[in-house]
C-alpha cells in the first residue's frame, strides 16, 4: 500500500514536536528530518526506490509544520537495511508509520514508508457498534476484534501484557490439538484464527482478523531467527512484546 503524504497536516494541529539533534545522514537523523522537521533540505538526495516518486511531495514533518508528538525506534537492524516504527501523536490520536532505510555506497536512503490503513468502512462498522445499547454474543466478539484490528501499537502491546496468560493457554490448547477449548479462547481473546505456516517453522500465528492480505496478530517463537522477516510488501511490522510473544502486521 502507498501512502499519501497530503492528508496529515489535518490530524495534528495543536501539538508540539520533540526533536533531538543527530548526525547527519545518520539512519535516526532521517527520521528525525521526515517524520519532525518542518523542512527536509534536498530531501531526494536522502530517497531511493519508491520513495523518489514522492520527491516533491511534503514529509510528514513539513505537513505537521511544528506540531505533534514523534517517537520512533527500530524494529530491523541489518548491516544494510533497517526498519523503524513510528508514533506519530496529537492529543488522544496515534498514527503509526514503518520507514525502510537502506544503504547505499555508504550513505542511509529512505527506501519506502508505510501505513497499517484499513478501508474507510471498517472503522465504519466499528463506530456504528460502539453506537449500539445491546449486541448479540456473535457481534459483541466481533466488536472487539474490530477494537484491535483498527488499535494503534501501543494498544496491541498493552492488550498482549493484559492477556499473556489467555494466549499462553490458547497456545497450549492448540498444541494439544483440544479444538473446542482453542476456540473458546480464541473468542475470549477477539482473535478468530490460530495456525502454523510451513514458511516458518518453529512459529504459531494468532490471528486478530484479516481483511484480503492485511492481518494483524500475534506470533509465539522461541527463536527471532524463525520469524517472518520484516519487509515493504508483507510482513510490514513485527516487534516482540515479551520474550517469545511479538503482535505482527501483514499487507
Amino acid at each position: 500500500m502507498k501512502i499519501s503524504f497530503k492528508i496529515f497536516y489535518f490530524l495534528f494541529v495543536s501539538a508540539q514536536i520533540f526533536s533531538q539533534q543527530f548526525t547527519p545522514g545518520s539512519p535516526e537523523w532521517l527520521i528525525d528530518m521526515f517524520f519532525n522537521k518542518d523542512s527536509f533540505p534536498d530531501k531526494a538526495d536522502y530517497f531511493t526506490g519508491e520513495m523518489l516518486n514522492f520527491a516533491d511531495e511534503l514529509t510528514i514533518g513539513e505537513e505537521l509544520n511544528g506540531e505533534g508528538e514523534v517517537y520512533f525506534h527500530q524494529i530491523k537492524a541489518k548491516a544494510d537495511e533497517i526498519v523503524f516504527a513510528v508514533e506519530v501523536k496529537k492529543d488522544q490520536t496515534t498514527i503509526d508509520f514503518y520507514c525502510y532505510l537502506t544503504k547505499i555506497q555508504n550513505s542511509w536512503k529512505i527506501n519506502a514508508v508505510r501505513r497499517f490503513l484499513l478501508p474507510a468502512f471498517i472503522y465504519t462498522v466499528r463506530d456504528s457498534l460502539s453506537q449500539l445499547n445491546t449486541l448479540t454474543e456473535n457481534d459483541s466478539t466481533f466488536y472487539y476484534s474490530l477494537q484491535l484490528f483498527t488499535a494503534s501499537d501501543a494498544e496491541l502491546k498493552s492488550y498482549l501484557k493484559s492477556n499473556l496468560d489467555g494466549f499462553q493457554k490458547l497456545i497450549a490448547s492448540f498444541n494439544d490439538n483440544i479444538k473446542k477449548q482453542a476456540d473458546t479462547y480464541l473468542t475470549l481473546l477477539g482473535c478468530n484464527a490460530i495456525y502454523t505456516d510451513k514458511k516458518y517453522p518453529g512459529c504459531i500465528f494468532v490471528q486478530i482478523l484479516k481483511f484480503e492480505d492485511m492481518s494483524v496478530g500475534i506470533i509465539n517463537s522461541t527463536d527471532k531467527i524463525l520469524l517472518p522477516e520484516i519487509s515493504v510488501n508483507e510482513y510490514i511490522y513485527i516487534e516482540e512484546v515479551v520474550s517469545g510473544w511479538f503482535i505482527f502486521r501483514e499487507m
